[in-house]
């Protein structure tokens, strides 16, 4: 994948972690992606392989790209 702000070929990779893995509007202490509006999951937890997401990074501009449609990008989704 060609990074989209430099133009360099971006490495592909997982970011992981031991719990779920979202995106919200804001940060919240409490309660996963189901419990706030707008939220994205990205991954969801499993409590055998925790969570991941393939990821694309750029080491010249310090940028990572998860592409999150039709959930592709989680490690655990059933293909």
């Amino acid at each position: 994948m060609k990074c989209p702000y430099c133009g360099e070929e971006m490495e592909q990779g997982v970011i992981q972690s031991q719990h779920e893995l979202s995106w919200m509007a804001k940060r919240h202490f409490m309660g996963g992606a189901d419990f706030h509006e707008g939220s994205v999951l990205l991954s969801a937890l499993s409590i055998f392989k925790g969570s991941a997401v393939v990821s694309h990074l750029c080491r010249k501009c310090k940028k990572v790209i998860i592409d999150y449609e039709n959930g592709k990008c989680d490690c655990n989704h059933s293909k």
